[in-house]
């Protein structure tokens, strides 16, 4: 067996996954931002200040947790400064950034936590047997195993 090319047997089990996937994140996406005005990179910086950084954390470590290159955070961070989301403020030891969450920002993200847990809900967790989830458990595991950070950037 050729393991440097797909059979249509693979691509289209390939497409299905990636499809099935996107559909899902799509749909609750659309709900969050439909109900908070939130994107889906608000909710992103949001939740890792909240949850990684307790309300802050270093703009590269930030940028790290979301596999974003600078420029993107950087441009994205602005726009959320200016509708009161987020602050960054210098640090005089190491040059470095720290992005702080806003009262405005994690009201926002309050807000969002649940309707994105009954998106999460209804468009996939409501559609799950007991078995499904042991097999995407198991999946899940044994795919993250065999991952690097560059194998993220796939997208046939």
């Amino acid at each position: 067996m050729d393991k440097s090319k797909l059979n249509e047997e693979e691509i289209q089990l390939w497409y299905m996954w990636k499809g099935s996937f996107h559909s899902i994140f799509g749909r609750i996406i659309k709900e969050m931002s439909e109900h908070t005005g939130l994107s889906e990179g608000d909710y992103g910086v949001l939740d890792r200040l909240d949850l990684l950084g307790e309300g802050n954390l270093r703009q590269q470590d930030l940028g790290v947790s979301m596999d974003w290159d600078k420029s993107r955070l950087s441009h994205h961070l602005t726009r959320m400064e200016k509708r009161g989301l987020v602050l960054r403020k210098s640090l005089d030891k190491d040059r470095g950034v720290q992005v702080i969450i806003t009262s405005a920002g994690k009201s926002a993200l309050d807000d969002a936590r649940p309707i994105v847990a009954k998106a999460i809900r209804k468009h996939f967790l409501d559609q799950l047997t007991d078995q499904d989830i042991e097999s995407i458990t198991k999946l899940a595991e044994r795919t993250k195993k065999g991952s690097t950070a560059s194998s993220n950037a796939l997208t046939p």
